[in-house]
């Protein structure tokens, strides 16, 4: 009897510090603790369904170091990475503006299927102000923009936005 083998996916994070993506990522891994600031490049699997995704975590305060660590992910993983999510926090239009300065580092690579995630939407609420992310969409040639609160929404929603973007079925 042969055993399927599994599909693998890689989805790589990229956004400045602070805008949640190790948030996002341990939310839809089903891990409880706070993040703390990432120093190095995380690299989380996760099954779903007969698809293997490798989740990856880049760290940078800044837009040259996010850049860097993708250069990293780009030497462990080739060509494979599948997904590009860039985040950024809807509160904080400094975070919405390095996502120009990260894109001109990574378009130097193969262009990937590409999505943008505006993060922190229980902030929004709060503080009533966000930074729309529509143009980003454009500029960084990505499918479409998702408005999500790493932190609040359920976490199924936050994968089946990653497995949507694959074109994976529903988890």
């Amino acid at each position: 009897m042969f055993r399927r083998r599994k599909e693998t996916r890689t989805v790589v994070f990229l956004g400045v510090g602070g805008v949640g993506k190790t948030t996002y990522i341990y939310r839809v891994l089903g891990i409880t603790k706070q993040p703390r600031v990432t120093r190095r490049p995380g690299v989380y699997q996760l099954a779903v369904g007969n698809t293997e995704l490798y989740l990856v975590d880049t760290p940078g305060q800044y837009a040259v170091e996010v850049a860097q660590r993708y250069y990293e992910a780009i030497k462990t993983f080739g060509t494979r990475l599948d997904l590009i999510i860039y985040m950024y926090s809807v509160v904080d239009p400094a975070t919405y503006h390095a996502l120009w300065d990260i894109e001109t580092w990574v378009s130097r690579y193969p262009p990937h299927r590409k999505i943008v995630a505006g993060n922190k939407m229980d902030l929004f609420e709060e503080l009533g102000y966000m930074t729309e992310g529509e143009d980003a969409v454009k500029w960084l040639n990505a499918a479409r923009i998702y408005y999500v609160s790493a932190l609040k929404d359920d976490p199924q929603k936050l994968l089946a936005i990653i497995a949507e973007s694959l074109g994976l079925p529903p988890p």
